[in-house]
């Protein structure tokens, strides 16, 4: 049997129903319960589901729209739609990963028992909002079902997979089945840190950090930050210039691998690096000794060349001192014949390109910041083997061999966590080759700027109001001084000799502000010598310019989207501020 042109309001519990469509009961008005498979019509008969299908057809479900991003930890109200046919059915459950509670929509809590959102869509949209609390605790997740009832259906299944090949539920749209799931995350707030820096160590002292709170993908509006650099108590600053952009550094530590990988037309022995001379002919066998301490004229890896049969095969240094009983014996990779007082050449191995474990975020133009073994102002860049035709003439041309991107993942899928890359293996190119002694070791990349610490660490901040000043210091006389340059003081802390400046009570005015010429001791009492004679009275305040032992960095930070991690971001001191 059927029901045609029914005219009820929507309830959120009980039965369902639409407007200028049949409605499906599961329960009768004497409160029983309808078999599997069936319903009630409104005036009482029972009819098969399936059967009311063919007669009336299934709405559909066209989307569901909800913010899916990750909730900040302070909670929020996510407003959804669920667009469709007008009579359309769902039932709408969230629930709480963590917790196993469910989403009360009357309350608008999470709660132990089992809660659902039964509605028909009206018109061609059904509106509402979820209220996700704060995250107490661990990170949180929130899965949310939309399930079409029996006359309904989703639209037709999109399926979008990540990189590692597993299905991004979230950007798929439609469903094979009833059910259509989402899922929502809900992290504690990320920790951006602000901190001075010294990549090679000359810049010394103690540099504290700074730190801001903020929400994964969120901004936060402009406000001021403060940093210190504090120097070692027989140390002093100068400022070499004033802070910008340009002294902001972002970088990420890159383990190299264990060995490199042969480009394609790559010359990986460009030079000879270091002659010797046999000592003693060599007719069978791969040991060789050689006139010098071998560890000084050749290195594991480095081809040998001297001969002819040398020269038709690539023999390299095997091992140095393979016995461990002669520092002046290598072996070869294979037996050569050697004559005696033959003079052999080495030249080392080097590559441009390195597997890494890890070039998410690096980008080609990246600096190598510091690191053993890696060469001065290496950069990763794309590779070209190239050839030069018809040189100095009108016809000149460079045609490209072979090439290779800067950066290539080699097939290899990343690792995803939540929806996000967090790994991603593959290789580097650099722009200047590298001895193999690289291998194995951690460098740092990354670079100076706004648009750098974007890429590297997927923060869009913007620095404003940059300067550096240094905390003025003092001293006093421990003498009366007549008409001297040498100047007896309680301390010569935070003086540099040609750059300190001395002002106070009794200096000459009729000059400028004298400069430090020398100092006695570096640290406590003693006797520092001016740039022009001083008439001056014990126990008189000097006041120190120029130097401090208190660099003070101040401006102010913006962030218009905050990434997915904590970071660093540094201020190179060695760009801003000299010591001694």
């Amino acid at each position: 049997m059927s029901y045609h042109n029914t005219n009820s309001a929507v309830n959120r519990q009980g039965t369902t129903g639409s407007q200028g469509q049949t409605r499906q009961r599961t329960t009768n008005a004497q409160g029983q319960t309808a078999p599997s498979g069936y319903h009630y019509m409104p005036d009482g008969s029972l009819m098969l589901n399936a059967e009311h299908t063919k007669l009336y057809g299934s709405k559909i479900i066209q989307s569901f729209n909800l913010d899916l991003s990750d909730l900040p930890s302070t909670g929020e109200n996510r407003a959804f739609s669920i667009i469709g046919d007008a009579g359309a059915e769902f039932i709408l459950e969230v629930k709480d990963s963590t917790t196993g509670y469910y989403y009360n929509f009357f309350t608008n809590t999470f709660q132990a028992k089992v809660a659902r959102l039964e509605k028909s869509i009206v018109g061609n949209v059904y509106n509402d909002t979820i209220i996700f609390p704060a995250v107490t605790g661990s990170d949180d997740k929130y899965n949310v079902y939309l399930f079409a009832k029996v006359g309904t259906k989703h639209i037709g299944y999109k399926e979008v997979r990540f990189l590692d090949g597993t299905v991004d539920i979230n950007s798929s749209t439609g469903s094979k089945s009833l059910m259509m799931e989402k899922v929502i995350y809900q992290y504690s707030a990320l920790t951006l840190t602000l901190q001075g820096q010294s990549l090679n160590s000359t810049v010394t002292g103690t540099f504290p950090t700074s730190t801001i709170s903020i929400e994964r993908g969120k901004n936060l509006v402009k406000q001021a930050f403060t940093l210190t650099a504090t120097s070692l108590a027989a140390s002093s600053y100068n400022i070499l210039k004033q802070p910008t952009v340009s002294e902001v550094l972002s970088f990420e530590s890159i383990v190299i691998g264990s060995t490199p990988e042969k480009l394609q037309g790559e010359n990986i022995y460009p030079a000879v690096s270091n002659t010797d001379t046999v000592d003693g002919a060599i007719s069978s066998g791969v040991k060789v000794v050689m006139d010098n301490n071998v560890a000084d004229k050749m290195k594991v890896g480095d081809r040998i060349t001297g001969n002819a049969a040398l020269s038709a095969a690539t023999v390299t240094v095997a091992a140095l001192n393979p016995d461990g009983d002669n520092v002046k014996e290598f072996s070869m990779s294979e037996a050569i014949d050697l004559a005696n007082n033959l003079e052999l050449s080495f030249s080392n191995q080097k590559n441009f390109r390195w597997s890494v474990d890890n070039i998410n975020n690096l980008v080609s133009g990246a600096s190598v910041l510091s690191g053993d073994q890696v060469l001065a102002n290496t950069l990763i860049a794309k590779y070209e083997d190239t050839v030069t035709v018809f040189e100095g003439t009108e016809r000149q041309e460079i045609i490209i061999k072979n090439q290779a991107p800067a950066l290539d993942t080699k097939s290899i899928k990343p690792t995803i966590v939540n929806g996000v890359v967090t790994t991603q293996q593959g290789s580097i190119i650099f722009n200047q080759q590298q001895e193999l002694a690289l291998g194995g070791n951690t460098i740092t990349i990354g670079g100076y700027g706004e648009s750098l610490l974007l890429s590297t660490y997927d923060y869009d901040v913007r620095f404003t109001d940059l300067a550096i000043t240094l905390t003025a210091m003092t001293t006093t006389t421990t003498s009366v001084v007549s008409s001297s340059t040498t100047i007896p003081v309680a301390s010569v802390k935070g003086v540099l000799p040609s750059i300190t400046t001395v002002s106070g009570i009794g200096i000459d005015p009729s000059v400028a502000n004298p400069t430090v010429s020398s100092r006695s001791v570096t640290n406590g009492a003693g006797n520092i010598v001016l740039s022009a004679a001083q008439t001056l009275e014990s126990g008189i305040t000097l006041t120190l310019g120029n130097t401090g032992q208190v660099a003070t960095i101040t401006g102010n930070i913006e962030v218009l989207t905050a990434g997915t991690a904590d970071k660093t971001i540094y201020f190179d001191l060695e760009k801003l501020i000299s010591i001694a």
